[in-house]
């Protein structure tokens, strides 16, 4: 194979968008950490999706996107249809956050604008009951999260934009080793504003070298 369409055979490869998500991350699957677990969410959590959503509303209007105007039972049912059909496309994976002592859902932690062309990175967005804060269990979940994005995926770079007032989620950020890139200027629509965000990475290579003060840290189960 000549060089050039050695070239044009890896820039096809690395645009296809894999079934990584509903291959590698069926419905059934779990991806567990110390005290909580990751998994797609079924219908039948639509009851309790909506009851968390609804309890947290005006608490998460000030740090992610604005909610539906009703959040009715089908709208939920509608948000769990979606969330199989982007990750069938490869192009997002939003999985929910289980306490595993009494299974109880908490919160939602999501890898959306999946690029496995030549970026190979995503960000990462999540949220979780106000009730459950200052616990420790995002730091779980998002460095599960991140260690499947790594290690089974194979991403290059992960991402976060956090809000400038988000303080709690900056710690969490630099706590996992992130580093602080800069400020993107009005990139975010929260609380009905466009606000500006401070933007964190990590890089593969930085995760392979963190990995294990993560587990002896907790942040991972093994």
């Amino acid at each position: 194979m000549s060089k050039s369409s050695y070239s044009e055979y890896l820039l096809e490869v690395l645009q296809r968008p894999p079934e990584v998500f509903t291959g590698i991350m069926p419905l059934e699957r779990e991806l567990y950490a110390s005290r909580i677990y990751l998994r797609r969410c079924k219908k039948i959590d639509a009851p309790e999706l909506r009851e968390l959503m609804l309890k947290n509303r005006d608490y998460l209007e000030k740090w992610i996107q604005p909610q539906p105007e009703a959040i009715t039972f089908n709208c939920v049912v509608d948000l769990i249809s979606e969330d199989r059909i982007l990750a069938k496309k490869g192009l997002r994976l939003d999985l929910g956050i289980f306490r595993i002592e009494d299974d109880k859902l908490i919160g939602r932690i999501a890898l959306h604008s999946v690029d496995f062309g030549i970026q190979r990175s995503s960000g990462v967005s999540y949220w979780i009951d106000e009730s459950e804060t200052n616990k420790g269990y995002v730091t779980e979940a998002l460095a599960t999260l991140i260690s499947f994005a790594f290690e089974e995926i194979s991403l290059h770079r992960i991402w976060l934009k956090i809000t400038k007032q988000n303080k709690a989620s900056a710690k969490i950020a630099e706590k996992l080793g992130f580093t602080r890139e800069g400020i993107s200027r009005k990139c975010l629509f929260i609380n009905r504003e466009w606000q500006d965000a401070n933007v964190y990475s990590l890089l593969d290579e930085e995760y392979d070298r963190l990995a294990d003060s993560w587990i002896e840290n907790n942040y991972l189960g093994v």
